[in-house]
Parts: C-alpha cells; sequence; structure tokens
C-alpha cells in the first residue's frame, strides 16, 4: 500500500512540477541582414548635421577649354578651376568634395558663368548636398593668391526625398581658406548646419 501512495505521490509531484515549469512561447526574430558589400548604411531622413570639415589639396587651373556647343557657358571658351579632395564626416564616412568654376576666358576677366560645391558619399542613394559658391577664384588666383570668405548655398541634396524645400530655411554654409597660387596648394574649410 505504501508503494500506491509514493507512486501516486510522485506521479502527483511529477504533474505539479511539469505544469508549474510551463514554458512561455518563445518569439524568435531573426537580426538585421548585413548591408551589401560596397553599400552605405541607411541614414535616417532630414538628419540634420553641424559640419565643419576642411580640405587641405590642390587645385587645377584650366585656361581657355575650347566649348564650341556651349554647354557650360553659352560661350565658346571659358577657364575652370577644379578642386577635388576628401574629407570624413562622422558617423556617415568618407566623403567626396568637389569644387567646379566655369569663367570667362578672357585673362583680365572677373565674370563667373557658375561656381559649385559638391560634397557627397559615392555610390546611389547616399549622402550628398550641392549648390552655389560666392567664392571668385579665378580672381584669386589671378592676383596671385591668399585669404578667402564667401559662402555656399544649398540647392540640391538627398535630404530633399523627405521635403523639398528643406535647404531654403537654412541659412548658406561659410566657405572660408587660403589659396597659394605659386604652390596650387588650397586650404578650404566649410561650416554650417545642414541636412542629408
Amino acid at each position: 500500500m505504501k508503494t500506491i501512495i509514493n507512486i501516486a505521490t510522485g506521479i502527483v509531484m511529477i504533474i505539479i512540477l511539469f505544469t508549474s515549469c510551463k514554458k512561455e512561447p518563445i518569439q524568435l526574430t531573426p537580426p538585421p541582414l548585413p548591408p551589401i558589400s560596397g553599400s552605405q548604411p541607411p541614414i535616417t531622413k532630414n538628419t540634420e548635421y553641424n559640419l565643419d570639415i576642411t580640405l587641405n589639396t590642390t587645385y587645377k587651373f584650366y585656361d581657355n577649354i575650347s566649348d564650341p556647343w556651349g554647354y557650360a557657358t553659352w560661350s565658346s571658351s571659358f577657364d575652370l578651376t577644379e578642386i577635388l579632395g576628401k574629407a570624413n564626416l562622422p558617423p556617415l564616412g568618407e566623403f567626396n568634395i568637389s569644387v567646379n568654376e566655369i569663367a570667362a576666358a578672357a585673362p583680365l576677366s572677373d565674370t563667373i558663368y557658375a561656381c559649385f560645391i559638391s560634397i557627397s558619399i559615392p555610390g546611389s542613394n547616399t549622402p550628398y548636398i550641392s549648390g552655389d559658391c560666392s567664392i571668385n577664384f579665378k580672381k584669386l588666383i589671378r592676383v596671385g593668391g591668399g585669404a578667402f570668405n564667401g559662402t555656399l548655398k544649398i540647392t540640391n541634396g538627398s535630404a530633399q526625398i523627405g521635403d523639398p524645400n528643406i535647404f531654403s530655411r537654412l541659412p548658406p554654409l561659410t566657405v572660408t581658406g587660403t589659396l597659394d597660387a605659386n604652390t596650387h596648394i588650397v586650404n578650404l574649410r566649410i561650416k554650417g548646419k545642414t541636412y542629408f
């Protein structure tokens, strides 16, 4: 009889043990897939940045480039100043910086047809801004170089996907630096609030 009571007690205890240890179902969430090689991590739309980047590089000046079709200037020739380099903007990464100024070809002319700056991560659907620069690099080169300051009015950028008018509410970025006409070295700093 004791054996039956012991067995019954053991069975009751096992039932109590299993029912008290009943586990809730587990929900598994798979980890996010790693980015495809060569792609950049996605950015949050309309993320504000206090941009402060410095570029120390050389510039190239191309005198009297033939443009018979007038694509760039509606003229048959023009002068081109080109500044190219890279700068790092954490946490987004390394950006390419491109400055291109198209000016009248006449040696003593200070007429600028267009001067624009582009700051971008290479690739498609990546952060970028671009716009019009107020600095006259051709004149600065002609007078032997020196310090300069001006503005970059952003007219295009990746943040326009979320808000087409986002840059119209921002003041222009400041552009400062120095240019040495003998060594062709330019130090360029771009600073101000922007969106990517």
